[in-house]
């Protein structure tokens, strides 16, 4: 069985992923869309991005997270809290819905919910 302090710190560090994912939608909504068959198009959008403060907020959550995450990794089998890792996915689409007003839908949920079941699963055994 998986012991409880190494979970917490697992998803300490999926929170803090979490927080850097929402923090760079925020700042590549506001950069615009580019169009990828244009690589001025994407230089530019490049060059805009890197002057808002949410891409670097956000990239220095994910660093944090990672420093978090390598924490948990030195107490615990790769085999064990690589799948409980997935639980990013499932603290991703619930932020992305209630931070970012994005809509979930049946196929989501199933999706997530099948995760929820597998990192049960592991975190069992």
């Amino acid at each position: 069985m998986i012991n409880l302090k190494l979970v917490l710190i697992i998803l300490f560090a999926e929170m803090w992923g979490v927080g850097g994912q929402l923090l760079y939608k925020t700042g590549v909504n506001k950069a615009g869309t580019p169009d990828l068959r244009d690589h001025r198009s994407y230089v530019s959008f490049i060059k805009r991005i890197i002057g808002i403060p949410q891409i670097w907020l956000g990239f220095i959550s994910v660093v944090i997270g990672m420093c978090v995450w390598l924490t948990a990794l030195a107490q615990a089998d790769l085999s064990i809290a690589f799948p409980i890792d997935s639980m990013q996915y499932i603290i991703t689409l619930v932020a992305a819905h209630y931070l970012l007003g994005e809509k979930i839908n049946k196929m989501k949920l199933l999706g997530t919910l099948l995760v929820m079941c597998g990192v049960i699963i592991v975190a069992m055994s």
